[in-house]
C-alpha cells in the first residue's frame, strides 16, 4: 500500500506535540519509567512514543515501527524510524532545542524533524528538494561554526572550524548543516543511533551533504541494534564533501 508519508508525519507530530506539550514542566515528565532499547526512559519520552503508536494503530497502517524506547514494533513493508523527543534533557531544563525526527523507508525514502519549540519543519524525499516550513533550503554557511561531540581524534579535527558547539539535538543539528546554519556535524562519542539521524539524514543527503561514519562508511551499515538488542552507537560525521573528506583525513592522521 502506498502511504502519503509527509501527512502521516505531521498527523503523527500533531498528536505527539500534544502530549509533550499537556506535562512539559510537570515533575511527573522527569520521571523514569524504565529502560528502553535506547537506554533509560523518562515519562515524557514514553507518552511521546506511545502517541505516535496509538496513531499507527487507529490508522490501520502497516509498518515496522523502530523507534527508542520500545525497539521494534510491528511489521510490514514500510519502516518508520521515530526519535519522539531528540533532546529530552534539554526539554526537561527547559532549554528551547528538542526536536521530534521521522525517517520513512518505503518504496521511497523521506525524513522529517520538527523543532518542538520554534515549530519549524524539514522535511526531504530522497530524490526531492529539501525544505524547511515549505521553503527549499541549501548548506551555504559562510560562517566558520560546527557541531561537536567530543571524542577521541576530536584535537585533529578542531583546527578545520573556528568555532566549535554542541546543542544536544543530533536530529536538529544535522537539520542546521542541511540549512547551512552549520558547516558540520560530528559526533566522535561513538553514541549516535539510527533513530536520532535517520530522519534528518534523508534531508542532509538530499542538500548534498554526505553522512558517513568515520571511516567514510555508511553509518548503520551492519544493522541498528547490539547483540543485547540495544540500539547501536557509531561516530558521525556530516558535513558537504571538501570539508566531509579534511575532516576524515585529519582523523586518519
Amino acid at each position: 500500500m502506498k502511504y502519503n508519508y509527509p501527512e502521516m508525519a505531521r498527523n503523527m507530530v500533531s498528536l505527539l506535540e500534544k502530549e509533550v506539550t499537556s506535562i512539559l514542566g510537570t515533575t511527573q515528565a522527569q520521571k523514569v519509567t524504565g529502560k528502553g532499547a535506547g537506554g533509560e526512559t523518562k515519562y515524557i519520552d514514553r507518552v511521546a512514543e506511545d502517541a505516535v503508536i496509538t496513531y499507527l494503530k487507529e490508522s490501520d497502517i502497516d509498518c515496522q515501527l523502530v523507534t527508542e524506547e520500545s525497539g521494534i514494533v510491528g511489521e510490514g513493508d514500510t519502516t518508520i524510524i521515530l526519535d519522539p523527543l531528540d533532546g529530552t534533557t534539554n526539554a526537561l531544563s527547559g532549554i528551547p532545542f528538542y526536536s521530534v525526527s521521522l525517517a520513512f523507508w518505503g518504496e521511497r525514502r523521506y525524513g522529517f524533524v520538527k523543532n518542538l519549540h520554534t515549530a519549524d519543519m524539514y522535511e526531504a524525499f530522497q530524490d526531492g528538494d529539501p525544505l524547511k516550513n515549505g521553503k527549499k533550503i541549501q548548506p551555504n554557511c559562510t560562517e566558520s561554526i560546527a557541531s561537536a561531540y567530543i571524542g577521541e581524534g576530536f584535537q585533529k579535527v578542531m583546527p578545520l572550524i573556528d568555532a566549535w558547539r554542541c546543542f544536544g539535538s543530533l536530529a536538529l543539528e544535522l537539520s542546521y548543516v542541511a540549512e547551512g546554519r552549520l558547516k558540520a556535524l560530528v559526533d566522535l562519542r561513538e553514541k549516535a543511533r539510527i533513530v536520532d539521524i535517520a530522519g534528518a539524514q534523508v534531508i542532509a543527503e538530499a542538500c548534498g551533504i554526505k553522512v558517513t561514519d568515520e571511516k567514510g562508511n555508511p553509518p548503520f551499515a551492519d544493522g541498528f541494534f547490539d547483540e543485547n538488542r540495544n540500539f547501536k552507537g557509531e561516530k558521525i560525521i556530516c558535513a558537504l564533501p571538501e570539508l566531509h573528506e579534511k575532516i576524515l583525513n585529519a582523523l586518519q592522521e
